[in-house]
């Protein structure tokens, strides 16, 4: 992750650099959605739990059926599913607070220094916030795949189911 951070900084800041800050209304609309954004991952996250916390309860069904050690082997994996789920939340959340206090100091900043220098804290805050949503979205493509994966579980315990 911290990875991903340093690469759309580096392509965020480099693009307001190189462009002279005429890029920078581009990077403002991308993040205008991240509020928006946030809100439907979290709830997706809450959804997401739910699901996952079903199937583990459908597994119930199944345990005089399968094999106990491919059941645990399951029950373990839904679990580290539903802790992914629920700490990707708490990311996005974090995600949203350092990107709306990135903004904040930013602002705070720009009214202490002078013309040159208020470009660079533009770019350096602009560049943060981006990698912030960023790195939301990678989030949300990681549940997304999670999802995908729940669903298997539930279909192949629908399959087993007699």
């Amino acid at each position: 992750m911290i990875a991903l951070v340093a690469i759309t900084f580096g392509i965020c800041f480099g693009l307001l650099v190189l462009s002279d800050g005429a890029s920078t209304q581009v990077f403002e609309e991308m993040l205008s959605a991240f509020l928006v954004v946030a809100t439907f991952l979290v709830t997706l996250s809450v959804a997401m739990f739910t699901y996952v916390d079903n199937i583990s309860k459908d597994l119930v069904e199944l345990r005089n059926e399968v094999p106990r050690d491919k059941l645990n082997n399951v029950i373990d994996q839904l679990s580290s599913l539903k802790r992914e789920v629920v700490s990707n939340g708490g990311l996005i959340v974090a995600l949203v607070i350092l990107e709306r206090t990135t903004k904040g100091i930013a602002v705070y900043q720009l009214a202490y220094y002078q013309d040159e220098m208020q470009a660079m804290i533009s770019y350096i805050a602009l560049s943060l916030r981006f990698s912030f949503f960023c790195v939301s979205i990678f989030a949300a493509s990681m549940q997304l795949n999670g999802f995908i994966i729940a669903s298997q579980y539930r279909d192949i315990i629908a399959k087993n189911r007699k």
